[in-house]
């Protein structure tokens, strides 16, 4: 990896700094794997805690030869990776007991174990450069925390038991995707008891008006609500809004664990699914 660090400056409240650092491309005849997790903290980050978590995954990053993209907030990290397979379990090695600042602190992200590694990959699926984007929230709804609180979000069902919940009447699927995804890919309302809901969102921020909307609320009412997206953590905020805007007036929220990429390594025929996941189907 090239010792050549470019900080890149967006000082706006959204985006206060970034840092990038340029990868070496991996060998010809070598094979790359990615490692995509999200994990949220509790208690949040001080921002302190925030600095120097950033400067741990720079310099952590960088002896290992990894690349991509890591989104770092008070309340989490949510990264995508590529690079050797053993540098990149190192480093969840690594992180998990990162941030331990004497025998009565446990390390923020020692519980952590939704790492998801994909092997035996061509070299050139690795990642040109590695960022690291220090942001407001892992995914951004524009939702203050405490009107949506993690502690409400939805019940994380494994792959097997949300396809179970499919086929159950009186239930609806909400797709917590953008659009151009669910267009490429989603959950067959024709193959099972289900209904199919596209909130048909340009970008995250539209679910919360998608939600407050009196035909949105009339079909979720009185059902059982299932919520998916491609790894899960768009999921979490999401599912919290609806529980705390709707959690009386609905039969339970449930998220698919592991999002899609989990569902699609349960059922490798596919189950319900019909069409592409967006993001490794090329």
């Amino acid at each position: 990896m090239s010792q050549a660090v470019a900080a890149a400056g967006r000082s706006n409240a959204w985006f206060p700094s970034s840092t990038t650092v340029k990868c070496t491309p991996l060998p010809a005849g070598s094979s790359c794997s990615l490692l995509l997790f999200y994990h949220y903290v509790e208690p949040m980050m001080t921002q302190g805690k925030v600095d120097h978590l950033k400067k741990f995954l720079v310099d952590t990053c960088t002896s290992l030869s990894l690349g991509g993209r890591l989104r770092v907030a008070k309340e989490g990290l949510n990264c995508t990776l590529s690079g050797p397979s053993s540098s990149l379990r190192t480093f969840a090695d690594s992180l998990q007991s990162w941030g331990s600042s004497g025998p009565s602190s446990r390390p923020p992200f020692q519980n952590c174990d939704n790492f998801k590694y994909v092997d035996s990959l061509p070299p050139d699926r690795h990642f040109s450069q590695l960022t690291v984007l220090p942001v407001q929230e892992l995914v951004y709804y524009g939702v203050r925390s405490d009107l949506a609180p993690l502690s409400k979000g939805g019940t994380h069902l494994p792959a097997s038991e949300y396809h179970e919940l499919m086929s159950e009447p009186n239930t609806v699927i909400i797709d917590v995707r953008n659009n151009y995804e669910a267009d490429i890919g989603r959950f067959s309302s024709s193959d099972q008891s289900a209904e199919y809901v596209n909130p048909k969102m340009r970008k995250s921020t539209d679910f919360k008006g998608w939600l407050e909307k009196e035909e949105t609320r009339e079909k979720v009412k009185g059902k059982k609500v299932l919520m998916y997206c491609t790894g899960g953590v768009r999921c979490e905020r999401a599912s919290a809004l609806l529980n705390a805007e709707m959690g009386s007036e609905v039969e339970g929220v449930y998220q698919l664990k592991g999002g899609i990429e989990a569902y699609l390594k349960e059922f490798p025929e596919g189950g319900y699914w019909e069409g592409k996941n967006f993001v490794f189907d090329k």
